[in-house]
């Protein structure tokens, strides 16, 4: 988990030299939105590469892209938006913009680009005489490559994170406060398995009114430097009988305790969540595998808008499967969020859309044969 992937420096390279500049600041680059970013300009690219396949000019497809873009995550950040509105109620109008904190939901991105690209068909498309099944199949592969960016995205927020992994399996552990502000310490990892009982906050146990350390949990990253007894002094250079905070800043502690009469500085350390499922890197893995068997069916198709089907197929059962590792999300009918009920209209959705698709005339294949090849 990284929400900050580094920062640029306008600040420290022109602000400090040039004092009518000196307001500018060091821009900070969040791992969601170059996520964003790169699922853009790869999706772009593979898209005209696709168009140009399909005998469609592919100064089309910049345009379009742009308008599913956009579309998309305002598509997304409303139903993010819905779900969250409790919290959203009683926060600044700015947070309902704040992109690169995490927060679309992707079926409303989802919706939201499909919305898109009709007005875009209506407005432009149409006039081209360009086939909406044709876009259709460009558009399938497109939209497993941006899933699959979009999820490292997660990862780097810190967002659609799994249950706890057991002894065996792959597993994550995310900082418990590598963000200390109130909405993301109510959605984060570490505040559902504090909130849950699975782990203590830091990582050890502590008399709040003597800072006497009682236990320390095994395992965690406390572990490795302090002990029952302890008696905390200092709190990254803070006492915390005066500040009452012992939050770790940028989440890393450094404390200083008394051991056996001693004043004893201990070395800094992270305190981590238990491991959970990487539920966004299993969706990045499986967007991956599908965007391979996409592309590798795509010259065997016999008509058009079977890719698109194919997606909705794939994307659907993964989907339904992998939210049963999340919890991150509530139950939206009986046992089901409501990812695995919207999940189980697009695989009804694909069936009505198959039917239609091969109702449609057969296309030649552009894969030769073994008739066809060459000796």
């Amino acid at each position: 988990m990284r929400q900050v992937l580094f920062e640029i420096p306008l600040h420290d390279w022109i602000g400090k030299h040039h004092p009518w500049l000196s307001f500018l600041p060091n821009v900070p680059l969040y791992g969601y939105g170059a996520m964003l970013f790169l699922a853009y300009l790869f999706c772009q690219a593979l898209g005209k590469r696709l168009a140009r396949r399909e005998g469609i000019d592919a100064r089309l497809i910049p345009d379009l892209t742009i308008w599913l873009f956009v579309f998309g995550i305002v598509g997304g950040r409303i139903v993010f938006i819905a779900t969250e509105w409790d919290s959203f109620a009683r926060r600044p109008f700015w947070d309902f913009v704040k992109l690169w904190d995490g927060g679309l939901v992707l079926y409303g991105a989802i919706f939201g680009a499909a919305l898109g690209f009709f007005a875009y068909y209506r407005v432009v498309l149409r006039r081209h005489a360009v086939s909406s099944w044709k876009i259709l199949d460009i558009a399938a592969p497109c939209v497993a490559l941006g899933i699959a960016f979009g999820r490292i995205g997660c990862l780097f927020t810190g967002c659609c994170y799994g249950n706890v992994a057991c002894a065996s399996c792959p597993a994550v552990h995310f900082p418990l406060y590598a963000n200390t502000s109130p909405p993301y310490q109510f959605t984060a990892p570490a505040a559902k398995m504090i909130g849950s009982g699975y782990q203590t906050p830091l990582g050890f146990l502590l008399n709040d009114n003597t800072f006497e350390v009682e236990a320390v949990e095994p395992g965690s990253a406390a572990s490795a430097v302090l002990k029952a007894k302890d008696l905390i002094l200092e709190v990254n250079g803070k006492n915390p009988h005066q500040s009452r905070d012992i939050v770790p800043v940028g989440g890393v502690m450094q404390l200083t305790v008394l051991r056996e009469g001693k004043s004893v500085i201990l070395p800094p350390f992270e305190p981590r969540t238990i491991g959970l499922h990487p539920t966004q890197i299993y969706e990045t893995i499986s967007m991956c595998l599908l965007l391979f068997f996409l592309l590798s069916y795509y010259p065997y198709k016999r008509h058009d808008g079977e890719l698109m089907v194919l997606l909705m197929v794939g994307y659907g059962v993964h989907r339904f499967l992998n939210e049963m590792l999340r919890l991150d999300v509530d139950p939206g009918i009986g046992a089901l969020t409501m990812s695995q009920i919207i999940s189980l209209f697009v695989l009804a959705g694909a069936v009505i859309l198959a039917v239609a698709v091969w109702r449609r005339p057969k296309v030649a294949p552009t894969h030769p044969g073994p008739a066809q090849a060459p000796k």
